[in-house]
């Protein structure tokens, strides 16, 4: 409105300007009739649009334009036509890409040294019940990194079963925009998080590099696996702890029973005899599709130039016994039941207008 108010107030002021030029000089008479009367013309017609527009705005906002909403946006709880009113400011991705690239995520490290400190993705179990994310320091006075793991009880919405909206009007009693992202955010959850396992933080060791990364959720959301990798600083990291987490028991690892079956099937029934003295690792693919106990895993040997495959195994976490899959490094499906939670801008101060539309999409 200002704007429009302006545009009608420049005319009147320009018509006393330009009668004063006229009478003092001939060529601003040119002048004016040449450019600054086009110009005022100009403006007029502009106003006179934004007089149009302003009058026309009801101050909504088309649908066509709203992001659609997360499968996750109600847990789960809410139908189709109730979800496609919530504006949901967290986007889901499948977090375990084992299966499409052949290896799990990585912690993304760049500039740790610069930024000393970094956190992980939440990744958010299947049942939606809880989330967990790692956290990785870095101490310059001895140039040391330790790595901490926290598991946190994803916050239920406060209005669980919002009521099934008529045609063309939006539910009542749903989820601010702000309950929706905050029970996702590690910031706002601090308070509420529990600390699974921390390493590397009680020794002061120079130069010493740990980390903790998350494999991926079970298929009932009960269980976490994860790994440690450890190592020096630019020197290297390998896999250096395989450990499953469950309430029940807490984080148990499953590394020394893996690494001693593997050892005793090539120096047995294999050609390395003393593979205990080669370098070799393993590489945690995730979860088998569908199961609650079973990981798969992968083994490599490198001996001199020469990189070997170990075979692809299972390992039954209940059973406590791992077997022999393949020796050929081969496809194989890989379950990704957590996923990935990436936070939206929301900003902090709405106009009263504008509040409907972030909540319904209208």
């Amino acid at each position: 409105m200002v704007l429009l108010q302006s545009c009608y107030k420049i005319p009147r002021k320009a018509l006393y300007f330009t009668a004063r030029l006229r009478h003092n000089s001939p060529m601003a008479t040119l002048f004016i009739q040449r450019v600054i009367s086009p110009l005022l013309a100009l403006l007029v017609l502009v106003g006179t649009g934004f007089g149009v527009i302003s009058s026309a705005w009801d101050g909504s906002i088309s649908r066509h334009n709203v992001a659609k909403p997360s499968p996750l946006s109600l847990q789960g709880q809410a139908s189709q036509r109730q979800a496609a009113y919530i504006q949901d400011y967290v986007r889901f991705s499948p977090w375990n890409t084992a299966e499409n690239t052949w290896q799990t995520k990585e912690l993304d490290l760049w500039n740790l040294e610069g930024k000393k400190f970094v956190r992980s993705p939440a990744v958010v179990s299947p049942d939606q019940s809880q989330m967990a994310y790692s956290e990785v320091m870095f101490m310059p006075k001895n140039r040391q990194t330790y790595a901490k793991l926290y598991i946190v009880p994803v916050a239920p919405l406060q209005n669980q079963t919002p009521a099934l909206p008529s045609e063309g009007e939006p539910p009542s009693q749903l989820p601010s925009p702000y309950e929706l992202q905050s029970r996702y955010d590690p910031n706002k959850t601090l308070q509420q998080r529990q600390l699974v396992l921390g390493v590397g933080h009680d020794k002061t060791l120079d130069y010493d590099f740990r980390t903790l990364t998350i494999v991926d959720w079970s298929a009932n959301g009960q269980r976490l696996l994860f790994k440690q990798k450890s190592g020096k600083l630019h020197v290297g990291l390998r896999t250096s702890d395989l450990l499953v987490y469950d309430p029940q028991r807490g984080a148990v690892t499953i590394y020394p029973e893996i690494k001693r079956i593997v050892e005793n099937y090539w120096a047995t029934q294999g050609n390395y005899s003393h593979i205990e003295n080669i370098a070799w690792d393993i590489y945690p693919m995730g979860w088998e599709e569908g199961s609650d106990s079973a990981v798969l895993f992968k083994a490599w040997a490198f001996d001199h130039n020469e990189k070997k495959f170990l075979g692809l195994w299972r390992y039954d976490v209940n059973a406590e016994r791992a077997n022999l899959v393949t020796l050929t490094d081969q496809f194989i499906p890989v379950a990704a039941n957590g996923m990935a939670a990436e936070l939206e801008y929301v900003p902090l101060q709405l106009p009263e207008k504008e509040k409907k539309w972030w909540q319904f999409g209208k």
